[in-house]
């Protein structure tokens, strides 16, 4: 694969224009490499030797002083330059008015530069030692990537990062297998990677969006891949190129080991993009479904084992829940299990999860689950709804160690909050109402915010209130006519408690974090 070529040097300096020739598309043409460049002379030997890949530069006045001492035709120089397999001519726009059969032709327009071979060079030999100096930290950063746990995905991450840009791993039927950077756009189309395959080296194609985007064709354990890169049109550069090929290389070594020694873990981490919605569209996730056999159409839900920063003890509580269930999948994702079971399977797993919490108790086991959904690209919500009862958990909102999102006992009115669930006008709200609490609380050091809660908690029970802060009841009593104070409202009041409950529950809210 060329380190510089055609498309390179029409970036890097403007007044250069491509004309391709009759036989090659103009995304062909741009991917000529260019080796070195070299002049036509006006006295024999008329060119240096020729190994192939040159830029031949050919003024218009060297060309008609040539003619002129009739030492060859403008033709014959043209046929013995295809001949030695060049890249291209750099020339004059009057060198000819159609394209060339054959030989790629970039022009300047007038003035043309006296020493265009020297200044090009020049060029090339900073650009490469670049290029150069790129390619060992990125050798050395691929290296360490290979040891990443993640397999592929770390070494995509690396590729974005080196790029700039997103870049994607696909399989020979298009799906996606990976991907790295900031976001995920658009897979590459298959005709893309079908240009890719038949030409066997990297490709750029423009789409109608203004993008373009670089293939490189690299083998995999199951026959061809494809990595991609994508950006605006003529943001893609020779670094791009160079990342994209090095990559090639290290990620179908971690490939080839992943299919040979890690099938298990590469399961995983397909089942966790399927599960996180993490694929391109619906008919991907159902065809990443079936190749993993699972049924694609039918009700399943999705639940998450969190067992803090012990990983090994929430895969035995998963081992224990699980085990012996037909169609049940795993993962592991950030720090805690995720499983999609079907429904069917609820009683069972109610069974089983009574039984756990009865012997370990409470304090040992942590399991949300979803919602049920008719169909598995639905499974990323019910992932979300068993992370944020999970999480509901975690910040002491819910106490029970078992939660069903579908449960009204389990998580109440929560249930109907999910909905609201990351909308700023939920912070907002309780700004209005608890502003002003919260502030004082945090300059004072005080527990206003503590206090209405068992306050209300306890239906406006002062002697209550102060028993579950285990506080005098003129404590309370003052807290209580501060917090009125404070906040313009009017405890003894329904509509303001109702106000404040209210915005409690949002504070519960903002305390869940979204996975």
């Amino acid at each position: 694969m060329p380190e510089i070529t055609l498309r390179d040097l029409c970036r890097w300096d403007r007044r250069m224009q491509l004309v391709p020739p009759t036989t090659l598309s103009r995304d062909a043409a741009y991917d000529r490499g260019v080796s070195w460049v070299v002049s036509v002379r006006t006295s024999p030997p008329l060119l240096p030797p020729l190994r192939g890949d040159e830029l031949v530069v050919i003024p218009r006045r060297v060309l008609e002083q040539i003619e002129d001492a009739a030492m060859i035709t403008r033709d014959q120089l043209l046929k013995t330059l295809v001949e030695h397999g060049i890249s291209a001519i750099l020339t004059e726009p009057a060198f000819s008015e159609d394209p060339i059969e054959h030989l790629p032709m970039i022009t300047m327009p007038a003035p043309f530069p006296q020493d265009a071979e020297g200044t090009l060079n020049r060029l090339l030999t900073e650009r490469r030692a670049e290029l150069y100096r790129l390619g060992n930290d990125l050798s050395r950063r691929l290296s360490e990537a290979a040891m990443d746990p993640r397999g592929v995905e770390g070494i995509l991450d690396v590729v974005a990062e080196f790029s700039g840009h997103p870049v994607m791993l696909q399989d020979t039927d298009g799906q996606l297998i990976a991907s790295g950077g900031t976001h995920d756009p658009d897979p590459a189309p298959i005709d893309a990677l079908d240009l890719a395959r038949t030409s066997g080296q990297s490709v750029t194609v423009v789409d109608d969006h203004g993008s373009e985007r670089l293939v490189v064709p690299m083998l995999a354990p199951t026959g061809s891949a494809y990595l991609s890169v994508v950006a605006p049109v003529g943001r893609l550069t020779e670094v791009d190129r160079l990342v994209l090929t090095q990559t090639a290389g290290t990620a179908a070594i971690v490939l080839a080991q992943g299919n040979a020694a890690g099938a298990r873990s590469a399961r995983q981490r397909a089942i966790a993009e399927l599960l996180e919605g993490r694929l391109a569209s619906e008919t991907a996730a159902i065809a990443r479904a079936r190749g993993l056999g699972i049924e694609a159409v039918r009700p399943v839900r999705v639940g998450v084992i969190d067992a803090g920063e012990d990983l090994e003890r929430a895969h035995r509580i998963a081992d224990q829940l699980l085990g012996g269930l037909s169609g049940v999948e795993r993962a592991e994702l950030d720090g805690e299990i995720a499983f999609l079971v079907t429904d069917a399977d609820r009683e069972t797993l109610e069974q089983r999860l009574h039984r756990m919490e009865a012997r370990d108790g409470s304090q040992s086991l942590c399991v949300a689950i979803g919602s049920v959904v008719p169909v598995i690209t639905g499974a990323s919500s019910s992932l979300d709804q068993a992370r944020f009862a999970r999480g509901l958990v975690r910040a002491g909102v819910l106490t029970g160690p078992v939660s069903w999102f579908d449960s009204l006992e389990d998580i109440g009115v929560f249930g109907l909050l999910y909905h609201l669930w990351g909308n700023p006008a939920v912070e907002q709200f309780r700004q209005d109402v608890l502003g002003a609490l919260e502030a004082y609380d945090d300059r004072r050091g005080t527990e206003l915010i503590p206090t209405l809660r068992a306050y209300l908690s306890s239906g406006g029970s002062i002697a209550e209130a102060s028993a579950m802060l285990n506080v005098h009841r003129n404590t309370l009593s003052y807290r209580a006519a501060r917090i009125g104070e404070l906040s313009g409202r009017n405890l003894n009041n329904p509509n303001d408690r109702l106000l404040m409950r209210v915005a409690l529950l949002c504070l519960d809210l903002q305390q869940v974090s979204r996975s």
